[in-house]
């Protein structure tokens, strides 16, 4: 389920991080070992992704002008189950953007717990999909994007960010 959110206004307090996506685990969403599947957490990362484009003012009418962001990397890190029915809240710091790209990172939280059970680090850019290449994020997004990063400036950067997957040998 995707919530509907207002869109950032000039002079609303923006929250850091961002809090405003929920849902629950679903049955669709559950596998042989009754945990979230790894492809349902990004589902729901998705999810919290659409609700942060509602919230910069990303909608339909932005879409139907050929305006748009993709995403080009993601990384997520599973650090807990998630069961079913279990309900999640999932918070968005904006990391930073330039011209044309995003940079941002969810967390995900068990409701009830508050336990941590997974991030999704991403990096998005924003394209002209009529021309099926990149271009810069319109003046209205930008601003939008500029109050969210100067709010969330006072959080630190989460250890996770940038992190390389790789196996370490012992010498």
């Amino acid at each position: 389920m995707i919530l509907q959110v207002e869109p950032l206004k000039p002079g609303d307090v923006v929250p850091a991080p961002l809090d405003i996506y929920r849902c629950s685990v679903v049955a669709e969403w559950v596998d042989y070992n009754n945990h979230m599947t790894e492809a349902a957490y990004l589902t729901a990362f998705g999810w919290a992704s659409d609700v942060l484009f509602q919230y910069i003012g990303i909608n339909d009418d932005y879409r139907a002008a050929g305006n748009s962001y993709y995403t080009v990397e993601t990384h997520i890190i599973y650090e807990r189950e998630a069961d079913f029915d279990d309900k999640l809240r999932i918070t968005t710091q904006v990391l930073d953007f330039d011209a044309k790209r995003l940079h941002f990172n969810h967390e995900m939280f068990n409701l009830a717990t508050n336990d941590r059970l997974a991030t999704c680090e991403q990096m998005l850019v924003h394209v002209d999909s009529n021309a099926a290449k990149s271009a810069p994020i319109p003046d209205s997004v930008a601003s939008a994007l500029t109050a969210i990063k100067q709010s969330h400036s006072k959080l630190s950067t989460p250890p996770e960010i940038g992190r390389t997957m790789k196996i370490k040998h012992k010498n």
